[in-house]
């Protein structure tokens, strides 16, 4: 933990002029819960040595069924209510907004929403990103798979979308609680440290305050795993099908993370059928998301129109989007962001569950901590830049497999009645504590871009100009999310050519959101000056000598800069 923060903050915050968002938030965040994470280890450890030296048990424990369910609930309602008062139900980045889009359109039987006639020649400055090309000349369709917006859709016609990732949530943790069950029927302190882990990650709380496909991915692996210890014909059949409907959650590929090195496990332990059956669904998968979902779409809103080359979820485009995006792998920040938003024994823990592998025996039994611990690594080592995320959200769907290790490693290392399960209670308290100043932190940060597009919302114009110079992706604010036109639009400045810009001032009332209003919002302020920052200021020279253009906040803040 110490190496983390201090490594971190060498490399990535030291001397950086310009420093990204995962910078900011480790300087802001993850290095001091990182720091008192260690100084508290290190006092667990020391407590947990001389308690080693104890001859005091504490005798078996109770069963904690019922502390278990109410931690469950109370996390659902957490989410629940996180939405609102920790998030200010705003959703500050690109893919969440995909997910409110494609939300709504399903909702109402739709795959993607017409774009209306009068705004087409606008429609990429409306949606500048993350849109499907499949129909883009006359629809906007998510460019992320819907099987986790159709989830979202459910709630939505049941009156409240906002319960879906926390309901989604808790049959995750209902479905890790019944694994950790099956793995260690004999110690009921393993399954309490198990769930213990889940119940005290601020990353899986605070996720599943957001419309974050995530929260999914966790809950649908848990299930899957579930269906597959169950070891009979129906929970194969039953986990093919959570796989299929995994993969289609927003991207094919983070289920095959889980997936795979359970496959490698079956064919160590020879059960070829299951390995061979489970190889295919695998392909399956990519042959439903890859190849016919882009059918059924270029046959319900239209193919690519062949100026938009706007990349798809093909295998090819797959992998040549990951290979590319090597540039940006940033373990340390990454890594560091787990650590910070979970319990700090779940990374210990997990690491102990090694002293359950007999090695000497390793070709005769493959124990499961193995499938798990390689899903685990390949989720480490896949550390790329991730934007936004409250804990590190491409990890996400590993956290359950990470739960279980711990608990693994706790049977593997503690005897049964040790006075040390007391670590457990401490060190959820402490996790309790360091989690709520995580999310009262990222409640400060969410606030100026949840006010920011309140005010955007409630400006008197037909359309709204965001210039983004000067906070972190605020073109993030021009968004079509909720299904409805409704005025003003928002456009991002950067997106619009001179001419457009012409036509926009002539024919309707333009308002702008630039820095001058948004950082008294609260909006964190970055330096304005980037690559492309010169066209936006030529963009606001060109709308100040036409006189168009008044900013949304009416005051001299609001002046043209």
């Amino acid at each position: 933990m110490l190496v983390l923060s201090l490594e971190g903050w060498l490399w990535h915050v030291r001397g950086a002029r310009f420093p990204g968002l995962s910078d900011y938030f480790f300087a802001r965040q993850d290095m001091w819960v990182l720091d008192l994470q260690a100084l508290a280890l290190a006092g667990l450890a020391a407590w947990a040595w001389k308690s080693r030296q104890s001859s005091r048990a504490m005798g078996p424990p109770a069963s904690h069924g019922a502390f278990i369910a109410a931690g469950i609930l109370l996390a659902v309602l957490a989410g629940w209510l996180g939405r609102s008062l920790v998030f200010h139900g705003y959703s500050p980045s690109r893919d969440e907004v995909m997910v409110e889009l494609a939300g709504a359109y399903l909702a109402q039987g739709r795959v993607g929403w017409p774009i209306p006639a009068e705004w087409l020649p606008f429609s990429r400055a409306l949606m500048p990103e993350f849109y499907s090309p499949y129909g883009a000349d006359t629809h906007w369709t998510s460019i992320y798979l819907p099987v986790h917006a159709a989830i979202r859709a459910l709630f939505i016609r049941l009156g409240s979308a906002d319960l879906a990732a926390p309901v989604t949530l808790g049959v995750g943790l209902v479905a890790l609680w019944h694994v950790a069950r099956k793995l260690m029927p004999d110690r009921r302190d393993a399954v309490l440290v198990t769930m213990v882990m889940a119940l005290t990650s601020a990353q899986l709380v605070a996720t599943a305050m957001t419309p974050y496909a995530m929260t999914s991915h966790f809950a649908f692996n848990m299930l899957w795993l579930a269906f597959v210890l169950r070891g009979d014909r129906l929970g194969h059949a039953l986990a093919a099908i959570v796989a299929l409907l995994a993969a289609g959650l927003h991207q094919w590929h983070f289920p095959l993370l889980f997936i795979g090195p359970f496959i490698l496990w079956m064919a160590a332990k020879r059960r070829w059928g299951a390995a061979a059956f489970h190889a295919a669904v695998a392909l399956a998968m990519m042959i439903v998301w890859a190849r016919l979902w882009p059918m059924v779409l270029i046959d319900l809103v239209g193919a690519p129109p062949p100026s938009d080359a706007h990349r798809t979820n093909g295998i090819l485009d797959k992998l040549t989007s990951l290979f590319g995006r090597l540039d940006q792998w940033e373990p340390l920040l990454n890594i560091a962001r787990l650590v910070a938003w979970n319990n700090l024994l779940l990374l210990p823990l997990a690491a102990l569950s090694l002293r359950a592998v007999r090695w000497r025996a390793l070709l005769r039994e493959v124990p499961i901590v193995l499938p798990l611990g390689l899903g685990v690594l390949g989720g480490l080592a896949l550390s790329l830049y991730q934007g936004y995320g409250w804990g590190f959200r491409y990890m996400h769907g590993q956290i359950g497999a990470l739960c279980l290790l711990a608990g693994l490693g706790w049977r593997a290392a503690v005897p049964q009645g040790s006075p040390q399960r007391l670590l457990i209670g401490a060190s959820a308290v402490l996790a309790l504590l360091s989690g709520i100043w995580l999310l009262q932190d990222s409640e400060r940060y969410v606030r100026g871009y949840a006010r920011t597009m309140a005010a955007i919302r409630a400006a008197d114009a037909d359309v709204v100009l965001v210039d983004m110079r000067g906070g972190y992706y605020m073109t993030d604010l021009a968004r079509f999310d909720q299904g409805q036109f409704s005025r003003p639009a928002v456009m991002a400045l950067q997106m619009l050519s001179r001419a457009q810009l012409d036509r926009l001032c002539a024919t309707t009332t333009v308002a702008i959101m630039d820095r001058s209003q948004f950082w008294p919002l609260g909006v964190h302020p970055v330096t304005p000056n980037f690559r492309g920052s010169e066209t936006i200021a030529m963009r606001r020279d060109h709308l100040a000598a036409i006189g168009c253009g008044r900013p949304v906040i009416a005051s001299p803040a609001g002046a043209h800069s």
